[in-house]
């Protein structure tokens, strides 16, 4: 009888070992694609604001709509955004659609109104660009800081920082 009980505990220490393993696997599994997905999330939005500011101040605005949708789909930013909402906590997922929004917002008002942009070889203080550029450009810098926030107070709590 003993020997079965020992044989018992034995299989079920070694069971319940398995289980805590993978489960602490795929935490950090999950831990390192949240990472690899919100650094590819940054770069495209960051590269998709660089290309839209690019072309309102190579050509004047409104700039032509096929142009913008060239921008806009080479870096895959809805896919992405969609990704984030399966992977990416609620505050994440909710702060990424936020900054995709304003940098849609930011495209729209270079497709469809003549503004100025800042040009980048001057300091902001000097040329701001004009007051509509201003709005929808303040709205995506300060979406994109909660983003980075978020997705910061994300990737630091799976690491225990």
């Amino acid at each position: 009888m003993s020997t079965l009980i020992g044989a018992l505990v034995g299989v079920g220490s070694t069971l319940l070992g398995e289980s805590v393993r993978s489960r602490r696997d795929r935490g950090h599994q999950l831990h390192q694609l949240r990472r690899q997905l919100y650094a590819r999330y940054l770069e495209a939005l960051t590269n998709t604001d660089s290309e839209l500011q690019l072309l309102a101040i190579r050509q004047p605005t409104p700039v032509d709509e096929a142009d913008l949708r060239g921008v806009w789909r080479s870096h895959s930013l809805l896919a992405l955004n969609y990704e984030i909402t399966l992977v990416a906590p609620t505050p994440v997922a909710t702060t990424a659609d936020t900054a995709y929004r304003a940098l849609r917002g930011m495209r729209n008002v270079i497709g469809t109104a003549e503004v100025n942009v800042s040009n980048p070889g001057v300091s902001e203080g000097n040329d701001p660009g004009s007051a509509e550029w201003q709005g929808v450009h303040r709205a995506y810098v300060d979406a994109l800081a909660a983003l980075r926030s978020a997705m910061r107070a994300d990737v630091g709590n799976s690491q225990g920082w």
